[in-house]
């Protein structure tokens, strides 16, 4: 493993470029350019570094470790932010928001002090653009709930416990599935509406992972892909008969 980082960080070039009239550098990996003003090396180094082994991942978790993309002009970008106040301006998200991806152009965007960064952030937004490459990035089959499951079951944090997922059942207080798989990411403002959103879209992903492996869920992003269509989806990966059966089946894991 030491020889492979030594290896990886080799490739690492320094330039000074231009973006938005704005100075930034270029810190270059296999599959990565970051972008970044005032960043220390050794944090240079051990996100792409960090970000290297992430991208092995999550293709090998979703089938598309046999293609070799990301390379050369084909990079991933990472614009890494000097702080929180910068990126927001940026970006326009909310104060919440720790990282973002624009899917259709490769693009990840995060601050040096944002929380969680290296475990979380960063392999969620990498999950984003993944997984988008796979099943499509104008499908109108993947609901917002399946698209944050994927990239939060990449994160090294667990959102919540069987246990409270269960607990907020038997009390009703949870999102139904019904309304969660209206969702939309311009509803999500408030702190505790999207902790929950994140957790039950996170436990229905692990549920299928879990409870059918990983290659039928590799399977299940084909079907997504080719079919367009959710319901036919997992009716074809899992048998399924519609949605209600699904969240039926979710919710006897949980309980």
């Amino acid at each position: 493993m030491k020889a492979l980082k030594l290896a990886i960080i080799f490739l690492f070039l320094p330039l000074l470029v231009c973006a938005d009239n704005q100075p930034w550098q270029i810190f270059k990996s296999t599959h990565f350019l970051i972008y970044y003003k005032n960043a220390k090396e050794s944090q240079l180094n051990e996100l792409a570094v960090r970000a290297e082994e992430y991208y092995n991942k999550i293709t090998d978790d979703l089938g598309f470790n046999r293609f070799n993309f990301w390379t050369w002009d084909n990079r991933a970008r990472i614009y890494l932010f000097d702080n929180q106040k910068e990126y927001v301006a940026e970006t326009g998200d909310p104060n919440w928001s720790a990282g973002r991806a624009e899917v259709d152009r490769k693009l990840i965007q995060t601050f040096i002090t944002a929380r969680g960064f290296l475990d979380n952030v960063l392999p969620h937004e990498m999950a984003h653009i993944v997984f988008r490459e796979m099943v499509g990035f104008n499908n109108p089959a993947i609901p917002l709930w399946l698209e944050e499951g994927v990239a939060s079951y990449q994160e090294q944090k667990i959102y919540f416990a069987k246990a409270d997922l269960a607990n907020r059942m038997k009390q009703g207080n949870f999102i139904s599935f019904d309304e969660l798989n209206r969702m939309e990411s311009a509803g999500l403002r408030a702190q505790d509406e999207v902790g929950l959103f994140y957790a039950e879209s996170f436990s229905l992903v692990k549920y299928l992972i879990a409870e059918f492996g990983k290659d039928r869920f590799v399977l299940f992003c084909q079907n997504l892909r080719d079919r367009r269509d959710l319901t036919r989806a997992l009716a074809l990966t899992y048998s399924f008969k519609d949605l209600k059966d699904f969240e039926s089946s979710w919710r006897k894991y949980i309980l």
